[in-house]
């Protein structure tokens, strides 16, 4: 990847799983434009950042995390919490958790419906999907595995650039046996989760492959000499020449011209602060920072939508962590995706538009999580001995939040305010799921404990108020932000702020492809939907240009 060049056609901002996607198409495309790609970031190129056995503390290291923090959350008893975005080559797909989880085909379906758009349905992502995965099956005959996994090789696509594998870890111990309980309490096991049906008991594959993480970057490996990579260049603002984006000024001073388009893929956050940062934003924003006006428009920054969390750990038998002790890097986690039925013929339920209670009912959609960690001595926590973890989240939050500038001056973070269990229906999800793990973990056969003697970290009783009280002293973000220019066919209905095919209302040369032009939120975890947004955005730019012929 070349890294000067005079001029280009096309500039994408932000190099995470869309900027990525939307680059590598766009280079190897067969008219082949100048294309360059600017990050904030380094390159990540230092092995040290890339080990997979590090994919619950690689969000820990500071040089590859920007370390944004919420506006203290009142729901959250006035705490400010973490709002984890990658910095460098392969942006926050650096140090995610690797889960790789193709969604419900049915949300995909919608997804085409509100968009009026078959490249959404699930036929379609599904054949994107198989275009950039390089799946390995790791799992062999013998070791119990079947059980909990019954795919073959070919489930996924096994050429792509972006490696993945299944995870193989001793399938005995506590992992396995909390799932069997999660079972035997009435919850289906999913052993093939890359049909478009996440329903139930999985254990998903991961994106990595032999101790190294794979991340967005990998896309760019032997991208042809018109793709330019620039690390360590931080975008301030899109330059407008009348109402047509035309360059963009980095942090330095620096300007760099795009003859065709601008594309920004930098995330629900930070992309609507540099929307606004060059004049395109809420009339309140503009005037307050005193910047010149390109466009108003009152929904950018808006409809801040994320799941969030809480964890739950509970003592565990002594001989319950050897499992985890002896597994490989890529082993360790099972997950569970369940719709509550009874909170769908709740009085909560009713509050809700008839769009949302009609994708909420879809079949395929759950409405919350639960990922296992098995058990083991934990960093901090010895005198509890070895615990098993439970991560609890909420997949439809329907509380909406919003970014806004802190300042006129673009170095600045944004100022981030999600609304977390402010809606209804989060605290109905809450308190259901809630009760269902602490009902689970004292099954019979669990190995788990909740004695009153022994150190636990879960709600003081299954009572809500207990439930709640300990919602608001422990979620977090799961990072997953989106909705913040939503895409739409009619420029402010539903909130929108860019059309379907990610033209930014109101302006001409850019686009926004990233998490932040979701209409819905997903169901499951949201890496592989930036990926899809970027591979349909190149789509999309290569027709308009006729850059196939």
């Amino acid at each position: 990847m070349n890294q000067e060049h005079r001029d280009y056609e096309f500039i994408i901002v932000g190099a995470g799983a869309s900027g990525c996607s939307v680059a590598s198409a766009l280079a190897r495309s067969k008219r082949r434009p100048s294309v360059l790609l600017l990050e904030a970031g380094d390159s990540n190129e230092d092995p040290s950042v890339r080990v997979h056995g590090n994919m619950y503390t690689q969000n820990t290291n500071s040089t590859q995390n920007w370390g944004y923090k919420s506006t203290p959350l009142p729901q959250a008893n006035n705490r400010q919490i973490s709002l984890d975005r990658g910095k460098g080559l392969g942006g926050s797909t650096a140090i995610n958790f690797t889960f790789w989880t193709r969604g419900p085909r049915d949300e995909w379906d919608e997804l085409a419906r509100l968009t009026d758009d078959d490249a959404w349905k699930w036929e379609n992502t599904e054949r994107r999907f198989g275009q950039i995965e390089g799946y390995r099956h790791l799992i062999e005959p013998g070791t119990g595995a079947e059980r909990y996994c019954t795919h073959g090789p070919d489930a996924y696509g096994t050429s792509g650039p972006l490696r993945l594998c299944s995870q193989s870890t001793k399938w005995s111990g506590d992992l396995a046996e909390t799932t069997d309980v999660w079972e035997s309490c009435g919850y289906p096991m999913n052993t093939d989760s890359s049909t478009g049906n996440p329903i139930g008991l999985q254990v998903c594959p991961l994106t990595g492959h032999l101790g190294t993480r794979s991340t967005a970057a990998d896309l760019l490996r032997d991208a042809p000499g018109n793709l330019y990579v620039r690390t360590d260049s931080i975008v301030h603002q899109v330059m407008f020449e009348d109402s047509r984006a035309s360059a963009v000024k980095l942090a330095n001073g620096t300007t760099i011209t795009a003859t065709k388009e601008i594309i920004l893929c930098i995330g629900a956050l930070d992309t609507p602060k540099i929307l606004m940062q060059s004049g395109i934003g809420p009339a309140e924003q503009l005037s307050k920072f005193r910047i010149s006006v390109v466009h108003y428009n009152e929904h950018i920054g808006r409809n801040l939508r994320d799941h969030y969390y809480v964890l739950m750990l509970f003592a565990a038998r002594e001989d319950a962590s050897e499992a985890l002790h002896n597994a490989p890097a890529t082993g360790g986690a099972a997950m569970g995706f369940f719709k509550d039925e009874g909170a769908l013929s709740s009085s909560e339920f009713q509050t809700l538009t008839d769009k949302e209670r009609g994708r909420l009912g879809l079949p395929t959609g759950p409405t919350w999580e639960i990922a296992h960690d098995g058990a083991r001595v934990r960093p901090g926590l010895e005198h509890m001995g070895p615990t098993s973890q439970i991560t609890l989240f909420i997949l439809n939050s329907q509380g909406l939040g919003d970014v806004k500038l802190r300042s006129a001056n673009p170095s600045e973070p944004p100022l981030v305010q999600p609304g977390f269990l402010e809606h209804p229906w989060d605290k109905r999800i809450a308190v259901d799921s809630t009760r269902e793990c602490l009902r689970v973990m004292e099954h019979p056969a669990s190995s788990k404990r909740r004695d009153r003697s022994i150190a636990h970290i879960c709600p003081k009783s299954s009572s809500e108020e207990d439930i709640l009280e300990f919602w608001r002293d422990n979620l977090t973000s799961t990072w997953h932000m989106m909705g913040t220019c939503k895409m739409g066919r009619v420029e402010g209905q539903d909130g929108a702020c860019a059309d379907t095919a990610f033209k930014v209302f109101g302006v001409q040369g850019l686009r926004v492809a990233d998490l932040s032009v979701l209409p819905l939120l997903p169901s499951v975890h949201t890496q592989t939907y930036a990926y899809q947004i970027g591979m349909i955005a190149a789509e999309k730019i290569i027709s308009d240009y006729g850059l196939s012929t």
